[in-house]
């Protein structure tokens, strides 16, 4: 067997269509993307579920880490398989394992 054909096998195919597709390479990990607007909105792929949630801390589930906001009127806009909005004042942000 030539080292391509078992590169092949043992690269998960996430990653062999981000490289066909010439995406960066982040998108196809298990890891969740955020995009925060200004100190008002977070926008988060990749989110798995809520662990925690309240007006002043949402925390939520990325897989094998977990994002936390922390501030004041937050609250959860929007909800989906892979995605949430937490819209309130942002104080911080923290990454727990």
């Amino acid at each position: 067997m030539a080292l391509s054909d078992y590169q092949q096998f043992i690269t998960p195919l996430s990653h062999r269509i981000c490289d066909k597709l010439e995406l960066p390479e982040d998108i196809c990990s298990n890891c969740g993307y955020i995009e925060i607007v200004s100190n008002t909105c977070a926008l988060i792929d990749g989110c798995k579920g809520v662990l925690e949630y309240d007006d002043s801390t949402i925390k939520l589930s990325l897989g094998k880490k977990s994002v936390c906001f922390c501030g004041s009127g937050l609250s959860i806009k929007s909800l989906s398989m892979e995605q949430a909005m937490v819209e309130g004042y942002i104080v911080s942000m923290e990454f727990c394992n």
